[in-house]
């Protein structure tokens, strides 16, 4: 089973997801911070990770810059209300996987979801 990372602040977004991935068939695991996620021992090995961009301390594009400096390979998706095209860019400039804005569609998540966990297994 797949398991997917969830980096969202808003612990209602992180339920909701937690729920649509699970009835996909994916295990999650969420984190309310950026900090929270880098403080994880050991930082979980996942076949993907959805970050939001706005979050109160450290960023999503901010987490992206840092996971990339430690060579972290897990494809990644950003899915964030802050939807404008320079953050967009800064996201795919980063490495990003997708950049999906709120309110998602969630076929297209789930498709990007599937889409990640495949390159991420070859």
């Amino acid at each position: 089973m797949a398991l997917i990372l969830l980096v969202d602040d808003d612990r209602y977004v992180r339920s909701s997801l937690e729920n649509l991935l699970a009835s996909a068939g994916y295990e999650t695991s969420g984190f309310e911070s950026a900090e929270a996620l880098l403080a994880s021992d050991p930082m979980p090995e996942a076949d993907c990770a959805i970050l939001d961009v706005r979050m109160k301390e450290m960023t999503g594009l901010e987490l992206q810059q840092v996971l990339a400096a430690r060579a972290w390979k897990t494809p990644t998706i950003f899915l964030t209300a802050l939807c404008d095209e320079e953050t967009q860019a800064r996201a795919m400039k980063g490495g990003a996987f997708a950049f999906l804005c709120k309110p998602f569609d969630e076929d297209e998540l789930l498709g990007s979801i599937e889409a990640a966990v495949a390159l991420a297994r070859g």
